[in-house]
């Protein structure tokens, strides 16, 4: 008996402190998360925009640097108390996926034939200053296994998210009204207006206008599927960041953006219609939208450079006041969905097929005029899916996409398995190619291309498997959990807008980040009430 009563003592004894230091990995894991969703992004040191890219990716080291730190801290006690208390978890596909990613990375760096002009470790510095870096790539992957392994959900992250999104864009809005309250811009600037705004590609607190692109297709995304799917009392702070994440594209000067936005919304109809309540809430969301692309050109359309008429204005509002109208009506009479019911996929499925239809018809209608004669930049890109759809390839398209992507490819077989190393695309990339439309080029513009120039073949295999083992594995859940809906739709929009944009520290962590959140088993059993 007292040999029992030991035993039992010391099993008691174990897991008070599996118990303990679970609770301190949680914690870091959760500090990780709110450093980088949302302290990041505001960040900014007294050289505001000189050398931005730096003090960010400085600030995202230093924050995965104080976690490992952490961590190993965490790991000596356990070895001290048990060795048997260091884990041992099992390994899955996507983190094989994830690990061979890394050693590719790491190989890639190692033997990079362009090793002695270039720090292949770092990245490119200044002037440019990209600095995504080996390091920075192994980092991310530090990120993705420390979310996925002891990340506990918890509502009022996504809330802090909200807010430093609003916060974001709405300075980003007061600077195209030449309110530059915290002087970002250089001061020797002449007077502010509405031209030299397009003229200065860095925005709000983050910079690059591609890079505000990303954060606000993101925010978009993230906060708008909070708001339709999670009934909480966040909910207003959710829609405010959607709308005003929706403004901040508006005015921001860059497509990519806009595209993640509207692939995601498409792909997610057959969520969106699961409950009226749902399709209410998505019809609010998207007159909040309504409502800020209005309020815009009562002030100044970006679309056609000049100021809109009241009168030419009133269709716009007419279509909020509608969707504002039939979410309202939806939200408040509409039924409470049922656990139980199966999903809707046939009828999703029905209307993305119809949506397609519509879209290719609408597109080979309205995109037959050359996109010179057009008012704006959404008729250029309806020009330019027309002649896509046509075959018709030219290296303008994509404000010089096409001419980047398709002389990048040229130069894969220069280094085909595991590429030329991590950020060396400016020496990859021929370099009699390298001027065109007035612009050199040190990035791919499509952060996949961008992969299979520095880290191969083998290192964008691994890392799609990656990304699809991702989204398979969230998509399981996605309909009844509303958490892992919002931040799968964040992850999709991501991956979307990834085809035509850049990797840099300042933004692309999030991507690690959604991953492991959407990996993490407490994060897609999260207990939740249904409404």
């Amino acid at each position: 008996m007292p040999k029992a009563s030991n035993a039992s003592f010391s099993e008691r004894k174990m897991a008070a402190m599996y118990a303990k230091i679970d609770v301190w990995q949680a914690r870091a894991a959760r500090l990780l998360v709110i450093l980088l969703l949302c302290i990041q992004p505001l960040y900014l040191n007294n050289e505001r925009y000189f050398r931005l890219t730096y003090h960010k990716w400085a600030f995202f080291v230093a924050c995965v640097a104080v976690v490992i730190l952490f961590v190993l801290v965490i790991w000596a006690y356990r070895l001290t108390r048990n060795p048997r208390l260091i884990p041992t978890d099992k390994l899955q596909i996507i983190d094989w996926a994830v690990l061979l990613f890394a050693v590719v990375t790491f190989a890639s760096a190692l033997f990079s034939p362009f090793r002695d002009e270039l720090n292949v470790w770092i990245g490119i510095e200044e002037p440019q200053g990209r600095y995504d870096g080996a390091i920075t790539q192994l980092l991310y992957v530090v990120v993705f296994f420390v979310i996925s392994r002891w990340y506990k959900p918890n509502v009022k992250d996504f809330m802090f998210f909200g807010i430093a999104a609003s916060l974001v864009a709405l300075v980003g809005i007061f600077q195209f009204y030449g309110m530059d309250f915290f002087t970002l811009w250089p001061v020797n600037v002449p007077g502010f207006g509405v031209d030299d705004f397009f003229n200065i590609p860095f925005r709000t607190t983050l910079g690059n206008v591609n890079i505000v692109a990303t954060f606000v297709c993101v925010a978009i995304l993230l906060c708008g599927f909070l708001f339709i799917r999670l009934k909480s009392k966040w909910q207003p702070i959710w829609l405010c960041a959607s709308a005003l994440s929706f403004w901040m594209m508006d005015i921001g000067g860059s497509d990519s953006g806009l595209v993640g936005v509207a692939v995601t919304m498409f792909f997610a109809i057959p969520f969106i219609i699961e409950s009226r309540k749902y399709l209410g809430r998505t019809l609010i969301l998207i007159s909040s939208w309504a409502f800020v692309f209005t309020l815009q050109r009562l002030f100044f359309d970006v679309s056609i450079m000049e100021v809109r008429t009241f009168g030419s204005l009133l269709p716009f509002g007419a279509v909020f006041l509608a969707l504002l109208a039939s979410g309202l009506i939806l939200t408040i009479f509409g039924r409470e969905l049922d656990p139980e019911a199966p999903a809707k996929w046939k009828l999703g499925v029905i209307l993305i097929i119809a949506v397609i239809a519509i879209s290719l018809v609408g597109v080979e209608i309205m995109g037959r005029e050359e996109a010179g004669r057009r008012d704006g930049f959404a008729d250029r890109i309806v020009f330019e899916a027309r002649e896509v759809l046509h075959g018709n390839l030219r290296d303008e398209m994509g404000s010089g996409r096409v001419y980047i992507w398709r002389h990048a490819l040229s130069a894969v077989p220069n280094n085909p398995i595991i590429g030329s190393g991590p950020d060396t695309f400016y020496q990859a990339f021929p370099q009699e190619a390298q001027v065109f439309m007035g612009a050199s080029f040190d990035t791919a513009h499509n952060e996949y291309i961008q992969i299979l120039i520095g880290q191969g073949i083998l290192g964008l295999l691994a890392y799609l498997v990656f990304l699809g083992g991702v989204f398979l594995t969230a998509i399981r859940k996605a309909f009844r959990n509303p958490l892992v809906m919002a931040v799968l739709a964040a992850f999709v929009g991501y991956c979307v807008q990834a085809v035509f944009n850049i990797s840099l520290p300042i933004v692309s962590h999030m991507l690690w980040v959604f991953a492991g959140m959407l990996v993490n088993k407490r994060v897609r059993d999260w207990d939740i009430t249904w409404e």
